[in-house]
């Protein structure tokens, strides 16, 4: 048992008190690293990332954990089950995008690099700057993104592969070998497209919002998947630049003092898999789409380049996304 009486493991949701310390977490495959701030003292551990790990983190933050405010970085899948353990002990853990927090660490002038170093940048961060806490996505949710994603990393496998068919070979066993991986390739991606379908029509709000998805000209099944996995509560953004702000399509301007003019260019600090299907569906969509047809040809006619047409066509498809979502009305012609 902790000091307080509680088992090992057990829940502290309820507990209301001020956050009395911030922990930094720096997170690995096979272990991560912690640094506690807490009473002007630094403290650091290393534990094994997996639920003894998790449970030892726990005993070692004893029975103030519930007023301690966890933060790491949103990278990969590695931190995913420790963010989960951590809210559902009911510890504040916020998600960060590591360019954030690489920023404050140049701003402290960090220069060297480690994971003790790196979860006590982290801790300070969130000391500092008291990011937004992280609210889990359903496990529907969570499970139609694993199988979005998923698809995606087969869809580049099987891309490779038909580079590597189209370069030739000398061999005809490993020209066999190729065949045999595409056709392999082109089965499970079926397979997972299948399930990903399967997964909607069985949960109706995200039923109910696909086909609000697909209604618009230029997002087809498969796209309108992608972007209700990735971005599942469209409500949290009060406004269209918010949300492309979080994807990565909002404008960054480059100009300071009077010797500084370079071109604008779109900030792509955000989600990189949205701002990939948004540019595919850019494509059809200047094409199907009456409303993005005329955005386009009326961008190119003022001498636009074509790569910021479609950079701007993707920024328009997403801002009429947002405006289905938040309506919950389907795409119409005004």
């Amino acid at each position: 048992m902790h000091k307080d009486g509680r088992q090992r493991g057990q829940s502290c949701i309820g507990m209301e008190e001020d956050m009395q310390g911030f922990l930094g977490i720096d997170i690995a495959k096979q272990k991560f690293d912690v640094v506690l701030l807490v009473e002007g003292r630094e403290r650091h551990k290393v534990f094994e990332n997996n639920e003894v790990g998790f449970a030892a983190l726990m005993l070692w933050l004893g029975e103030q954990a519930c007023s301690f405010h966890a933060c790491m970085e949103a990278t990969g899948g590695y931190g995913d089950d420790l963010a989960l353990y951590l809210h559902a002990q009911g510890i504040v853990i916020s998600l960060v995008n590591p360019l954030r927090i690489k920023a404050f660490g140049q701003s402290e002038m960090v220069r060297t690099k480690t994971d003790k170093v790196d979860a006590g940048v982290i801790a300070r961060f969130c000391r500092s700057q008291v990011p937004e806490p992280w609210q889990p996505s359903s496990p529907h949710m969570r499970e139609l993104r694993a199988l979005v994603r998923r698809c995606a990393a087969l869809k580049e496998m099987r891309v490779q592969e038909l580079n590597r068919r189209a370069q030739g070979t000398a061999s005809s066993r490993v020209a066999h070998s190729m065949e045999q991986t595409i056709e392999l390739l082109n089965g499970e991606i079926k397979a997972i497209s299948e399930a990903v379908l399967t997964l909607i029509k069985a949960d109706d709000t995200l039923c109910r919002n696909h086909q609000l998805l697909v209604s618009i000209p230029g997002l087809g099944v498969q796209s309108a998947a992608i972007l209700l996995a990735e971005i599942p509560d469209f409500s949290v953004f009060g406004h269209n630049k918010q949300i492309t702000a979080f994807v990565g399509l909002n404008p960054q301007e480059r100009s300071s003092g009077s010797s500084v003019r370079g071109r604008a260019r779109i900030s792509k600090v955000g989600n990189a898999r949205v701002r990939a299907i948004l540019y595919m569906c850019a494509l059809s969509a200047r094409r199907h789409n009456p409303i993005l047809k005329t955005f386009a040809e009326r961008l190119k006619e003022s001498g636009k380049a074509p790569k910021v047409v479609l950079v701007a066509v993707a920024r328009k498809l997403l801002v009429i996304a947002y405006g289905v979502m938040k309506t919950q009305r389907p795409f119409q012609i005004a």
